[in-house]
């Protein structure tokens, strides 16, 4: 992998007219070979989430079949070389919209202006650069509307979006970042005399529409939502991501059927209101209540200082210290480890998951999910079929879920079975990438 980190002052004057008869690449080595530009918000090392190491691992693996990709991504200060493998290059160059906290934002918002001309002549340096055949815009957030719209003028028909969350029904970054609520008492009062001014500062500036015409959507429910939003999705395809089947092996586990035994719990993920975690913590708690001894659940991940404080708090309170370990946060590369030690993967969520991974690689594995249906979770766990289900912040009804699995450990086998079927059929990483390839083949023959 290459890395670039582009200075304004490197880069030539350029105006990039959409160019359907560009050159092909020198260095093309198979027939059928592209040059792909992809485009996200964030991009690994410095990733927040799970779609943007989605994004490095489908960008890598087409770089594997032969074709060449750059990587347009936000600044990260980052300079030096990042490892990576075939011909990859990495454009940190974009201007993020919000970086630190409401007065740093507020001061940045002054500056506005001119950090999106930056970014639009970063973005016309790097289309001009890279000679893209084909481009495909991944996450936006936190970045400025106007670079996909930017793009969707340079590129034409040679642009796609892979939507993997609802992004382009967001507010700004700057919006919500003045709207939400303040994370201490004491802020409160000074983050409303700043928001106030800002917050009508923005509402005079319109953001660009865009157009979306070649629009993926990485389940249902967010095509769904986003046309409930009044994006228009109304011609976006429905792409369901995956992960490679191959770094997960299935191991058949003996699921607890004698005292003495252990139903061992697992949550992995961010420790926010949105995932639930506190659904999880109750539900324990009401099984200790209920005699329930059988069970423990460990915690892995981190997020919030003050949220996680208040589940180590509920932890505490309901005398759980001896059935809840907060394991903290461990590399990606060690997750199939992780799972291997333990029999039941809760997955809580309160948000409207796009669709999320984890339960995949849980599934493949052969743990047996007991989460919510939330957003396109509800494509990946059927109740009774590929997982068992309850509604969510309902820790009753994940009390009696984990209770039905430490009366019948046939069930568990069985649900556990069925989930990497599930998975080997529906959500593997070659068939997204497959389908993700043949859509740019057929954009980029016409050209």
């Amino acid at each position: 992998m290459t890395v670039y980190t582009i200075r304004l002052s490197d880069l030539p004057p350029c105006s990039v007219p959409h160019r359907p008869n560009a050159p092909s690449s020198p260095t093309v080595v198979r027939a059928g070979a592209m040059r792909i530009l992809f485009i996200s918000n964030c991009y690994p090392p410095t990733a927040p989430g799970g779609y943007e190491q989605l994004c490095a691992e489908t960008a890598e693996e087409l770089v594997v079949r032969g074709h060449e990709v750059a990587v347009l991504t936000t600044r990260t200060g980052r300079g030096q070389p990042e490892p990576g493998r075939g011909r990859l290059q990495v454009h940190r160059v974009l201007h993020p919209e919000v970086t630190g906290g409401v007065l740093h934002t507020a001061c940045r918002l002054r500056h506005r202006a001119h950090l999106e001309r930056e970014t639009q002549w970063a973005v016309r340096a790097v289309v001009h650069t890279v000679q893209p055949q084909v481009a495909l815009v991944w996450g936006m957030w936190n970045v400025p509307r106007s670079v996909p719209a930017l793009l969707e003028s340079l590129l034409g028909d040679r642009l796609a979006y892979y939507l993997c969350d609802y992004w382009p029904s967001l507010p700004s970054a700057y919006e919500q970042k003045f709207t939400s609520p303040p994370a201490h008492k004491l802020s409160g009062l000074p983050k409303r005399l700043v928001a106030a001014p800002a917050l009508a500062y923005l509402a005079r500036k319109r953001r660009p529409d865009l157009r979306l015409e070649r629009a993926l959507c990485v389940s249902q429910a967010v095509r769904d939502g986003l046309l409930a939003r009044g994006v228009p999705a109304e011609r976006a395809r429905v792409v369901h991501n995956g992960i490679r089947i191959e770094d997960f092996p299935f191991r058949v586990r003996d699921f607890p059927d004698r005292p003495g035994t252990s139903l061992k719990l697992l949550y992995a993920g961010r420790l926010t209101p949105d995932k639930g975690v506190q659904t999880a913590i109750q539900a324990m708690a009401l099984l200790a209540r209920r005699g329930v001894q059988a069970a423990t659940l460990d915690l892995f991940g981190s997020g919030e200082p003050h949220y996680e404080q208040h589940l180590r708090d509920l932890v505490r309170q309901n005398g759980l210290a001896q059935r809840v370990a907060f394991q903290g946060s461990v590399p990606r590369h060690a997750m199939p480890d992780v799972l291997a030690a333990h029999h039941v993967l809760l997955f809580p969520s309160e948000w409207d998951e796009p669709l999320p991974r984890m339960p995949m690689e849980a599934m493949a594995t052969g743990l047996v999910v007991v989460g919510t249906t939330t957003g396109g979770t509800g494509e990946l766990l059927v109740d009774g079929e590929t997982a068992l289900t309850f509604a969510p912040g309902d820790a009753a009804g994940l009390a009696r879920q984990i209770e039905r699995l430490l009366a019948d450990p046939a069930l568990g086998a069985r649900l556990a079975q069925a989930g990497r079927r599930w998975v080997e059929q529906r959500f593997s990483f070659g068939r997204m990438v497959d389908q993700l390839e043949a859509v740019l083949h057929a954009m980029a023959r016409p050209h």
